[in-house]
């Protein structure tokens, strides 16, 4: 029993027809993870080594062989994974080119009637990517723009799931904010932002997409071809706001929420180390001012006030990345259709959209 990607990932039918059950290594996951997958290997990344050595050296009779001794010992777990797996929701297994592992993961697990996916992970990433233009080219376009701080992933988070809107967050997807001080820890692998992009606009059914403003790097992946075209040609919705809401945004984000979770110590060391990362355009006297401040809200017990840092986050704002901003978004032969705060933005996004649903 099997199925085409095309039966999988349906164009415009709102949601995956099944959710893949992935039994490549955890080695070629992380290459390209498919979004919703199970992760269930029928071998590990040392298993898998030692099976494609023997098939190199003595052919697939060896391969086989060698892959039946090295998972005896997990094969009774790894069966009844698959076996919950496809017990708890329409699931469709999957490996790197539909063939064998799938196969042999379906008639393990005794599920017949889950199916494996032809041409595997190979022809799903494929059938990703082919849609990603089509799915962009038939949705009208809006990136939000806005310097720094100014709200724009708020923006994107608080219209996600409103009807006729996808809200697409780059950043999100990428698991970095853009810049210096952007990480949020390891990033995915290029193929797997992509799918993260592709498959939201594949599947769904909007006539309308929001994207942020975004250089086409975003940390250490970029975005695909299909996305950074719209991101620098569709018409721009601008977010303006204050000065003192920038600075307590940037200071919830970057000082605050990760003192929550790691620490006051931690936070000061990240931000200060990103900081120095800076020191050659920011100048080594104006980094080690910098540098103090933070130290100085740690000490005082102050690093929770953003005031306290207005001394660091301001000329941050204003000699750094504010300039980068004018350069990186050019307005020249692009129509801005609003500007405004969020709520003014939010609302005129809602209007157009309902009025068009």
């Amino acid at each position: 029993m099997r199925m085409r990607p095309e039966d999988l990932y349906p164009p415009a039918g709102g949601r995956p027809a099944r959710r893949p059950i992935d039994v490549r290594s955890p080695g070629e996951v992380a290459k390209g993870a498919l979004p919703g997958a199970v992760a269930l290997p029928i071998l590990d990344d040392d298993e898998r080594h030692a099976v494609g050595l023997a098939y190199a050296r003595e052919g697939q009779e060896a391969a086989v062989a060698v892959g039946e001794r090295v998972t005896a010992p997990h094969l009774h777990a790894r069966r009844a994974a698959w076996q919950a797996a496809a017990d708890g929701e329409p699931s469709a297994f999957v490996c790197w080119r539909g063939g064998m592992r799938s196969d042999l993961a379906r008639t393990l697990s005794e599920r017949p009637d889950t199916p494996t996916v032809e041409g595997g992970y190979k022809a799903i990433r494929r059938h990703l990517m082919d849609g990603l233009a089509p799915s962009l080219a038939r949705r009208t376009p809006f990136v939000v723009t806005g310097p720094t701080g100014s709200g724009k992933t708020d923006l994107l988070h608080r219209l996600a799931g409103r009807g006729g809107l996808l809200a697409l967050d780059l950043e999100g997807a990428a698991e970095h904010r853009g810049s210096a001080f952007g990480a949020m820890g390891p990033q995915p692998a290029q193929a797997t932002f992509e799918h993260r992009l592709a498959l939201p606009l594949l599947l769904g059914r909007e006539p309308f997409v929001l994207l942020e403003d975004e250089s086409r790097n975003v940390g250490g992946v970029h975005l695909p071809a299909a996305v950074f075209d719209v991101v620098r040609s569709a018409p721009l919705v601008r977010l303006e706001v204050s000065d003192a809401a920038r600075l307590h945004r940037i200071h919830a984000a970057y000082a605050a929420a990760p003192a929550r979770r790691e620490g006051v110590p931690a936070a000061r060391a990240a931000l200060a180390a990103a900081i120095r990362r800076l020191k050659r355009r920011l100048g080594g006297a104006t980094t080690e001012r910098m540098v103090a401040v933070l130290e100085d809200a740690e000490a005082q017990g102050a690093w929770f006030d953003a005031e306290a840092f207005r001394a660091v986050i301001l000329p941050l704002l204003h000699d750094y990345y504010d300039p980068l901003y004018r350069k990186a978004t050019p307005d020249e032969g692009r129509a801005v259709v609003v500007r405004g705060d969020e709520e003014e933005v939010a609302s005129w996004i809602e209007l157009r959209t309902r009025e068009a649903a």
